[in-house]
């Protein structure tokens, strides 16, 4: 992928520059983040996909619809503890190592020159649920960042403030300079935005809010967003987030967490922690409730007389997802 307009890479030297050791390429060592352990990870799972073979192994299922309807819940939830595991970061000062099977990639902040975000289709009363991040280099290539792994917040604030801080500063300058900056589909420059071909002037935009990883922008009217940007559609979405605080009148960030350099108050993050509690035990009470219900009302359909019975596994796999979705958040603590 090209660089963006305000983000060059360092000229090249006349003279041979000596290699850095790794080492020093990456700088003192921070921390390191892995997921937790497979056996810990599928026990939710497989507790799930068991309860729903024993309830309806008690209803008089058939046994090829609950084995198939097992299968099918184990695999949804097992799929992301299996697909990170044997993976691990290394935070260092200046870069990542990141060790996946056995392959090791290191990647220093400074050649970073686009940062996406994976977003899960989940989101909580405190914002999106960031699921990954990943960082293309100069060169195209492209590294995954999970975040499903021991304190993934403080990682990935720390990643978003090394490789998008440094972007955002450059990109201020080049606005003031008077560049057009491109994002994906997007331009904006200081008098102006550009959306799916529609232009709209600073000066007109009310009100921009950015809320479960979305930025809507608003007239003057404040009731339906004139253009609505996904930020997980967009390359650097924390740098937009941050020129768009810059050049709109009015800017709310209900995301504190998913754009941790341009919001860096701390009550806010502590609201946003309790807001992941929060919802966390909502999701389980929801989740209990149509479980019981759909249990409740497979039971009611019961007949003694013809042995037969409706099955209501929409509900109670539904339940049981939310309910294994809140509990996994609340033990695993607040997430982005």
């Amino acid at each position: 992928m090209p660089a963006r307009p305000y983000r060059e890479p360092s000229p090249v030297e006349p003279d041979p520059v000596p290699q850095q050791s790794e080492a020093a390429r990456l700088g003192s060592l921070r921390s390191v983040h892995a997921p937790p352990p497979l056996r810990r990870a599928l026990l939710g799972p497989i507790l799930i996909a068991a309860l729903i073979v024993a309830i309806g192994a008690a209803g008089g299922a058939s046994r090829t619809i609950l084995v198939a309807l097992a299968a099918v819940t184990l695999a949804i939830l097992a799929w992301e503890p299996l697909r990170n595991r044997g993976w691990s970061a290394a935070l260092h000062a200046q870069g990542l190592v990141l060790l996946r099977r056995g392959t090791r990639r290191v990647v220093t902040f400074d050649d970073v020159n686009e940062v996406w975000y994976e977003i899960r289709p989940i989101h909580n009363q405190a914002g999106a649920y960031l699921g990954a991040l990943r960082l293309v280099d100069y060169s195209g290539e492209e590294h995954r960042l999970p975040l499903a792994v021991n304190d993934g917040g403080t990682l990935a604030i720390s990643v978003l403030r090394e490789c998008s801080g440094p972007l955002l500063v450059e990109a201020r300058r080049a606005l003031g300079e008077g560049e057009v900056l491109t994002f994906g589909k997007i331009q904006l420059d200081r008098a102006g935005i550009t959306v799916g071909g529609a232009r709209m002037m600073w000066g007109e935009i009310r009100l921009a809010v950015v809320s479960h990883a979305r930025v809507r922008l608003y007239r003057r009217f404040p009731i339906m967003a004139w253009r609505t940007i996904r930020l997980d559609r967009i390359p650097n979405p924390g740098v937009f987030v941050g020129l768009v605080e810059q050049c709109a009148a009015k800017t709310r960030v209900d995301d504190p967490l998913l754009v941790p350099f341009t919001s860096g108050d701390e009550k806010l993050r502590a609201q946003a922690a309790q807001g992941d509690n929060e919802w966390a035990l909502r999701e389980m009470l929801v989740g209990g409730l149509f479980c019981v219900a759909g249990i409740a009302f497979t039971l009611a359909t019961y007949s003694a007389v013809s042995n037969s019975y409706i099955l209501a596994w929409g509900a109670i796999l539904f339940g049981a997802f939310r309910f294994y979705k809140g509990l996994a958040s609340l033990l695993r603590g607040p997430r982005l």
